[in-house]
């Protein structure tokens, strides 16, 4: 009987023991994403590029040694970088949270507190490819993107959290991806050169588990000031409340980029043919992201842009030419005698008073000023181009050559550019049209040139986006932003980071129409409410495009030393080895090295250089 308890035990414990969770805890970088069902990386397909990564990533990374369980990572002061803990299980497991301790440098100085932040990958299902992107899509799958700051929370998803995960409702998954964004001060006095070391502490309800992190800081800092020119365009923000608007503009200022949002105004008033502008709500709105304020602790701010002003804003001047536009006329719209001397009259006087008032306030003045006719945007025909040459002679002779900038949109032909180069300052040029041969003819004419669109053109009719936003193409289409914007010395432009952002929680193919489905489009940031969080919620292909931005800055610091353009120039070109857009690089999609570990190998490259001087 003794023997038949014992072994009534031994079955009982293998029982309890069989319904433990074996959970394996690794890392990979801010540059790949892991399948929450498989745990390979969504990028390991050498079968679209034969550079993909194909190694096994659990057992080391650029950013992971699996055999001393450490993340190692490099940073200047005044940039973020980022890191991803995958929490791997065999069975389903409860109560998974996730704790970072300080890190510590040999000085006592420490990184902590906000600067240290943690958040739950949300996944998202994509179904079939991008149109347009049938060969380089990754295809189908789960795909982590949306980062929820990290809360407490019974009721609503966050930390704690369980594999398979109750709310994102993958019932085969396996395993989940939290990302960790690390941020290092600005001031050497606060962040000394040299090792900071830490943990993350992963607990489940059974077990725990350590990872340390280690932390070289180097001995420069990113600038304050973004260098590379550039915006991305919004339509959503004006319609926000001021404060839920803020929260936007500092996300934005903390990831380098500038929200442009088109169509802020004064209240206009006419008696007859006299105007007069009210300008109270504009500047009450307004007026802290032109002098800075806004990226202050008086607003709740940190992180880099530090007081620096947005860098350049939009006048408010439109007419109506297109359908869509009727009735957005600004100041006044045409006649019906057409345009007379007195409607002429009217811009003018508008446009003398717009400047003097924008003139007012001397920390406003370094705002760069540029005019856009939305009526106008992607016009390809004589009568558009007689208004693009009209309007930019009246708003020139109203607030003076070199004050602002006269702004065109589209992938305009060389005759065309030549008719309009006589007033126009800033060609925004569509990417599949940006050959080099051609800007670079009309720059020394006074045209200012930006790229917009994709980076890469797998067929013609990618051009009808303009967005580098797909959650189906690797993360390098928005790192690439910098690198490129380098390799060409020009700024850059993209459409939207906040469209149809409250549906793409739940559905990938969030813009579509009758010959089109696109997955993720214009979406960086999500509408943080939708899961009851207090502001907005950044994404993953965010964290990319802040990646490929402050690797821009690493270029500018290098350019500024003795030789180091060259040496800039020499890194970007050893990735980015072909000329991206332009009739020649059509259905060329080997334009760059598709291992993200060798843009990062450049970048510490550069760091090291840096680090030198």
């Amino acid at each position: 009987m003794r023997l038949f308890g014992i072994l009534a035990l031994c079955f009982s414990l293998q029982a309890v023991f069989a319904q433990q969770p074996a959970v394996n805890v690794w890392a990979v970088s801010e540059n790949v994403r892991v399948n929450p069902v498989t745990g390979k990386l969504i990028e390991a397909r050498t079968d679209i590029h034969r550079d993909y990564p194909a190694e096994d990533y659990r057992q080391g990374n650029l950013a992971w040694d699996a055999s001393r369980k450490a993340v190692s990572l490099k940073a200047a002061r005044n940039e973020f970088v980022g890191f991803q803990l995958i929490i791997e299980t065999n069975a389903p497991v409860e109560d998974v949270d996730v704790a970072l301790t300080e890190l510590r440098h040999e000085s006592g100085a420490t990184i902590t507190g906000k600067h240290l932040a943690v958040f739950q990958e949300w996944y998202i299902q994509v179904r079939k490819p991008s149109t347009g992107y049938e060969a380089t899509s990754l295809g189908a799958g789960w795909y982590p993107d949306a980062l929820m700051p990290k809360r407490r929370s019974g009721l609503l998803p966050g930390f704690p959290f369980e594999i398979p995960d109750r709310y994102n409702n993958i019932s085969d998954q396996r395993n989940q991806a939290v990302w960790v964004d690390i941020y290092v001060p600005e001031d050497a006095s606060a962040a000394s050169a040299g090792r900071y070391a830490g943990r993350a502490d992963v607990t489940w309800k059974g077990g725990s588990s350590s990872v340390a992190l280690e932390l070289d800081v180097w001995n420069f800092a990113l600038p304050q000031d973004n260098h590379l020119p550039g915006d991305i365009w919004n339509d959503s923000m004006r319609n926000m409340s001021p404060e839920e608007e803020l929260q936007y503009y500092q996300m934005a200022k903390q990831h380098r980029f500038l929200p442009l949002i088109y169509g802020y105004r004064p209240e206009l008033k006419a008696e007859g043919n006299k105007i007069s502008l009210d300008w109270t709500e504009y500047d009450r709105r307004l007026g802290k992201y032109f002098d800075g304020s806004a990226f202050t602790g008086k607003h709740g701010y940190w992180g880099p842009g530090y007081g620096v002003p947005v860098r350049h804003m939009m006048l408010p001047f439109n007419i109506h030419d297109k359908e869509k536009n009727k009735g957005v006329a600004w100041p006044i719209d045409v006649p019906d005698e057409g345009r007379t001397p007195e409607y002429e009259k009217v811009w003018k006087d508008v446009a003398r008073q717009v400047r003097e008032h924008l003139d007012s306030n001397p920390a406003w003045r370094k705002v760069k000023k540029i005019a856009f006719l939305n009526g106008l945007d992607e016009s390809y025909y004589e009568d558009a181009y007689e208004k693009m040459l009209y309007y930019g002679r009246v708003l020139h002779e109203g607030m003076g050559r070199g004050w602002f900038q006269y702004r065109i949109d589209g992938g305009y032909d060389r005759e065309a550019m030549e008719k309009l180069s006589k007033e126009v300052d800033l060609w925004i040029c569509h990417s599949v049209s940006f050959d080099k041969e051609t800007v670079d003819y009309f720059r020394p004419k006074g045209v200012e040139t930006w790229f917009y669109g994709p980076m890469i053109y797998e067929q013609k009719r990618n051009s009808g986006c303009g967005s580098n936003t797909f959650l189906d193409l690797d993360l390098l289409v928005n790192r690439a932003i910098g690198w490129i914007g380098w390799k060409y010395q020009t700024g850059w432009v993209e459409w939207e980071f906040d469209w149809n952002a409250y549906a793409s929680w739940y559905e990938a193919e969030n813009f579509k129409d009758d010959h089109r489905a696109y997955n993720g489009s214009g979406q960086l940031i999500y509408r943080g409410d939708v899961m009851r969080f207090n502001g907005p919620v950044p994404s993953i292909r965010l964290k990319a495009t802040r990646r490929g931005l402050q690797d821009y800055e690493y270029f500018w610091l290098l350019a500024q030393t003795a030789g180091g353009k060259q040496q800039a120039d020499d890194l970007v070109n050893a990735i980015v080895y072909k000329q991206p857009f332009g009739p020649k690089a059509m259905r060329d999609t080997e334009i760059w090295k598709n291992n993200p570990d060798q843009w990062d190998r450049v970048r510490l490259q550069a760091g090291a250089m840096l680090d030198a001087r």
